[in-house]
């Protein structure tokens, strides 16, 4: 009989005990810092990049790569687009950018950086 008391008097401990390793378990997973994935700016894929030609205009620049992320007041022959990822999971940066020059509505000059 005194067996059977000393079982029932150890429950709450072993329950505590559990409690605790569960609690301590769930906090430690939640621990874990998720890193989201960084775009900025305008994407250009190498299709995009396919399609576009000295001697096309103005508009249908925007039609294939969409407005420039920089327009330059000063020179509005001047186009510049930019783009950046990073990496949440390797904080690994790629940067790429491309400039674009127009005589008047006429595309004259690609640069491409990155």
């Amino acid at each position: 009989m005194n067996q059977a008391f000393e079982y029932l008097a150890c429950l709450p401990r072993r329950a505590s005990v559990a409690l605790f390793i569960i609690a301590m378990s769930v906090t430690i997973s939640g621990c874990v810092v998720y890193k989201v994935d960084i775009q900025q700016g305008n994407e250009i894929t190498q299709d995009m990049l396919n399609e576009v030609e000295l001697g096309m205009t103005k508009r249908e620049i925007t039609q294939v790569l969409g407005y420039p992320l920089v327009t330059d007041p000063f020179h509005a022959d001047r186009w510049d687009y930019f783009y950046s990822y990073k990496s949440g999971k390797s904080g690994e940066t790629e940067k790429n950018g491309l400039t674009l020059l127009f005589e008047g509505d006429t595309l004259v000059e690609i640069k491409q950086q990155g």
